[in-house]
């Protein structure tokens, strides 16, 4: 009997203190006295809450990666910064006019021959009876088929003021025209390092010995000239185009691979047309655009151009020119700045910096680029 009892004690005293926990662990959730959970008179206590069921954490961004050259990697980099600037002069650049934009630029190059360089690098005068200056006028004009595909037609007009064994040659005419397509397979991404990347293949015609222009058959034009090309040979050139926006700086670098084919010129003014063959070309260029001044364009670049006369063709023929190879490096600062809303200009300097078997010449030059859209559409890549 007193068995039970205890035992009858014990539950008692076990559930009113449960009884009593429970109450302080709900005091938090009931009504206010005299009223129900629905707003009505009542002393009804309101039931526990349910505790929600936790969802998984999610991360704070899940936005997918660009694309290489879509419409989201377009509208992004549209977005970034991108002022209207005239420019690296060493072009063409990687980015690709919009569809259905046009553009012209216009460059003017001077090449002031001084001296030679010998085939281990050093310097001397010139060789007796020969002097050579050349001016040409180069007008860059760029068509978008699509974002990411343009077209390039590079006509250009060159003078020259030269003597080659005492014979003058002295005139101007139409230069070797070049034409070509470009395309854009990777848009800059502005949230990370990933550069614009373009490729393009240019044809070029030999309109100078077509029509007779007064150059030095198998001369080069100035190295800021690209393609570099033999005047007179019928070229085929392979580029390819990097380009990276770094606020306040622009990067760019280009890569130019040139077959000639072979053809009969002639050796000197005069002479009577010979069979050449001459080695590939490989050009390159690096350059950094640092913008001082968004709203004017002002700016100033620092580039590298250079060009190698390679001693083989990828036909496999012999090579029967001379030199059979060169080597030629410029060092060009360039000012710039936006005359108007729509026409940016830059001013730059081409400086030898090493050589060899070839002449070594400053070339001095300007540009002038028309944006027909003016500076309110600076953002579409360029």
């Amino acid at each position: 009997m007193r068995n039970r009892v205890g035992r009858l004690l014990l539950t008692l005293v076990i559930g009113s203190a449960f009884v009593g926990l429970s109450g302080v662990a709900f005091a938090g959730n009931l009504p206010p006295a005299g009223s129900s959970p629905s707003g009505g008179s009542g002393t009804a206590p309101a039931p526990p809450p349910v505790s929600p069921i936790k969802a998984p954490d999610v991360p704070l961004s899940s936005a997918a990666p660009l694309s290489l050259n879509g419409p989201d990697a377009l509208a992004a980099y549209r977005k970034s910064w991108n002022p209207l600037t005239s420019g690296p002069d060493l072009m063409p650049q990687a980015d690709t006019l919009p569809e259905g934009e046009f553009n012209v630029r216009f460059f003017m190059y001077g090449r002031l021959t001084q001296a030679q360089y010998s085939d281990s690098g050093g310097i001397t005068g010139l060789p007796p009876g020969f002097s050579q200056t050349q001016l040409l006028d180069l007008f860059a004009m760029f068509y978008g088929l699509d974002q990411n595909t343009e077209l390039v037609f590079l006509p250009s007009v060159v003078t020259t003021f030269s003597t080659d064994n005492g014979s003058s040659l002295n005139g101007v005419g139409l230069n070797d025209l070049t034409l070509g397509i470009k395309h854009r397979w990777v848009i800059q991404d502005p949230g990370s390092a990933r550069p614009s990347f373009s490729t393009a293949l240019l044809v070029t015609l030999p309109l100078t010995s077509w029509l007779g222009t007064p150059v030095a058959p198998g001369g080069l034009p100035p190295i800021n000239v690209v393609p570099s090309t033999h005047f007179g040979s019928p070229s085929l050139t392979l580029v390819s185009m990097a380009r990276k926006n770094l606020k306040p700086l622009r990067l760019i670098g280009d890569v130019y691979y040139t077959f000639g084919f072979p053809g009969s010129l002639s050796a000197s003014p005069g002479a009577l047309p010979a069979y050449s063959q001459f080695g590939d070309l490989l050009q390159y260029r690096l350059g950094i655009e640092d913008v001082v001044d968004d709203k004017n364009g002002l700016g100033f670049i620092l580039e590298v151009a250079g060009l190698s006369g390679l001693p083989f063709s990828v036909d496999g023929m012999a090579i029967n020119t001379r030199p059979q190879s060169f080597n030629l490096v410029g060092i060009q600062p360039t000012v710039e700045y936006n005359l108007t809303p729509r026409l940016a200009a830059s001013f730059g300097v081409l400086l030898p910096a090493f050589g060899t078997n070839e002449y070594l010449a400053t070339t001095p030059n300007f540009s002038l680029w028309y944006y027909f859209k003016g500076v309110q559409d600076h953002l579409l890549p360029r």
